[in-house]
């Protein structure tokens, strides 16, 4: 056969169109991977930075609950200059040095005096003179509001590091000297150097000036610090992440400060670590695209050859498709969606109109893909191939598919398997069950949770419960069972309304979920009572479940619409599992006298049931 000029160059076209197509591809994918690594850093970085942040401010605030506890223990005439007896002295020592010791992130506790010079210390180190800055220790003697004082070290240029102080005021309100921990850079570079970052990347601690007070690698260069940045951290905003552009790299640094102080956490991750992988993912999307590009030259090549063998197929294939085209209209014409697969290697070779709009892809589009691939899991595919080979129909068959974007559904299956001498077609008919299911799993959704706290009602946790008692009787282990009510819950309804109770009771229940554990059973058996199952749990260790729960109720606060607070407490009745206990009934009533004695003894308190 001879090929006229439109011919080439139809085909030079099409290889043009090729290759264009692939640079297009190419370039994209490089550009997609390189925003994609970026965002990823992005992420890293702030989450990085979040997360110190969130050790320091921790660090520091076992910090301020010992220097608050220690600030009981001293008196305002303990941080004057006036002269004290030895014993005193000896005193005020010994309690630093045992609050000292409590608290591993400080070198050093120190009583300051209004005018700020140090009465006493912990511990007798060198360069432990003056602490804060003069004209800040003046603006907190003069702010009689500010309690606790977060500050950098001054006159420590070889051993920065940060101070947390209390306020100490007299009987009459006047200011009489501060308490400070002394927290320096040696536990803070220890703290960031326990961090994972790359080899060129760098994290600091700064103040608010700037000043660095902690960083690691030891060597890391500071970077410039974003001015705009910090004072909009200054001015309440939570975080920011921002990209540097500078020679021979850029980097990226997220600023986070550290809640209720100064400070500021900046981690900076360079593209020298992070881009590293995407130089060499780029060299190897350019080299596949080169192989590529050859590749469809030779398609082009054997497309020309192989023109000369589709004409002489030509004939052939117009006898079948014309059987085939009376077999699809037959099948186009029926309501169940229909898929045909050639065996052994399963592709799918037909899926007429309604498979098509059920599985939300184009007919053409789905003959690229293998039957299994219809289905959630390949497993079962197979395990119906095989049992229809084995004789075993497969009919009615409730099947979990996945339309084209991988959205799971429910199917209703037939599978046969229809051979001739040429080859074996699987035939699979489909109806969508979806509703169905959906309609099965409301049904029993709504027969097994509450409504309102989406625990379980009563009649499911009677279920769970007496099927966990059988359990561990089987197996003679311990099992808890704890009532809870709501203390003054009509109170709540009375003056606060009902939706107001609602939320009380969603809350109590959002409680519950988060303090026990996923093996234990609760349910909302009444109006504000609870029941919870707790398996395997003796009383030793139950009961501190129970208080753990309890104190977690009497310290929580519901913010309301009308910017009004709620707060509630809980009484709990306990009981174990008794050797005669057959159901959960009698278990909950045991718990239940328990509960009552808990509210005839003065509510929010947990009681164990005493048969005496």
């Amino acid at each position: 056969m001879n090929w006229t000029t439109r011919q080439s160059a139809f085909i030079t076209l099409l290889a043009m169109l090729f290759g264009l197509g692939m640079i297009f591809i190419l370039a994209y994918q490089v550009n997609s991977s390189y925003q994609v690594e970026v965002q990823r850093t992005r992420l890293e970085a702030a989450h990085q930075s979040s997360e110190i942040a969130s050790q320091i401010s921790s660090s520091l605030r076992e910090i301020d609950i010992i220097l608050k506890d220690l600030s009981d223990k001293i008196s305002p005439d303990d941080l004057s200059n006036t002269e004290k007896s030895s014993a005193r002295n000896q005193e005020l020592q010994n309690i630093l040095l045992d609050k000292l010791l409590q608290i591993h992130q400080a070198d050093n506790i120190m009583l300051v005096s209004s005018n700020s010079n140090i009465s006493h210390r912990a511990l007798d180190t060198p360069g432990s003179g003056q602490l804060i800055n003069n004209d800040y220790f003046q603006l907190v003697r003069n702010n009689r509001y500010q309690e606790k004082i977060y500050a950098s070290l001054s006159n420590r240029s070889e051993n920065t590091g940060i101070i947390v102080a209390r306020r100490v005021e007299s009987l009459t309100a006047d200011f009489s000297g501060l308490i400070v921990a002394s927290v320096t850079r040696n536990y803070l570079d220890g703290l960031l150097s326990n961090q994972n970052i790359g080899k060129h990347a760098s994290i600091h601690l700064i103040d608010q000036n700037k000043g660095i007070l902690a960083k690691y690698p030891a060597h890391a260069s500071a970077p410039l610090f974003d001015d705009f940045v910090i004072q909009n951290l200054i001015n309440g905003k939570e975080s920011s992440v921002l990209i540097n552009h500078t020679e021979p790299s850029q980097s990226i640094s997220s600023y986070h400060p550290i809640k209720d102080t100064p400070f500021i956490v900046v981690v900076n991750a360079s593209s020298e670590d992070y881009l590293l992988l995407w130089h060499k993912n780029t060299l190897y999307y350019l080299f596949g695209g080169g192989i590529l590009l050859v590749m469809a030259l030779l398609m082009c090549y054997f497309f020309w050859r192989s023109h000369r063998l589709t004409q002489n197929l030509h004939k052939k294939e117009k006898y079948l498709n014309a059987s085939e085209a009376r077999f699809r209209q037959m099948i186009e014409t029926s309501p169940v969606a229909i898929v045909l697969a050639r065996m052994p290697d399963y592709f799918i070779t037909y899926i007429n109109h309604q498979a098509a709009e059920l599985f939300d892809q184009t007919q053409a589009g789905a003959l690229s893909q293998r039957a299994f691939e219809l289905y959630k899991s390949k497993l079962t595919f197979l395990e119906q191939v095989q049992r229809i080979q084995q004789g075993d129909a497969q009919h009615n068959i409730e099947v979990l598919l996945q339309r084209k974007d991988g959205q799971p559904f429910w199917g209703n299956l037939s599978m046969s398997v229809h051979e001739t001498n040429q080859s074996t077609t699987i035939m699979i008919g489909i109806s969508d069950i979806t509703s169905k299911k959906q309609l099965e799993a409301d049904l029993q959704h709504r027969a097994t949770i509450d409504s309102l706290s989406g625990l379980f009602n009563r009649a499911y946790f009677t279920e769970r419960a007496n099927h966990e008692i059988a359990r561990a009787k089987r197996n003679q282990q311990p099992l808890i069972v704890i009532m809870l009510d709501i203390d003054h819950f009509k109170k709540i309804n009375d003056n606060w309304g009902h939706d107001t109770g609602d939320i009380a009771i969603q809350s109590l229940a959002g409680l519950c979920q988060s303090t026990l554990r996923d093996i234990d059973i609760i349910g909302r058996i009444g109006g504000e009572e609870f029941a919870i199952l707790l398996p395997e749990t003796d009383l030793e260790k139950g009961f501190p479940v129970a208080e753990r729960l309890r104190q977690r109720i009497e310290a929580q606060r519901i913010s309301l619409t009308d910017k009004q607070t709620l707060q509630f407490t809980a009484s709990l009745g306990l009981t174990i599992l008794e050797a005669d206990d057959q159901k959960i009934d009698r278990i909950l009533k045991r718990a239940d006298q328990a509960l009552y004695q808990a509210k005839h003894e003065g509510r929010n308190q947990t009681v164990i049931f005493n048969k005496q």
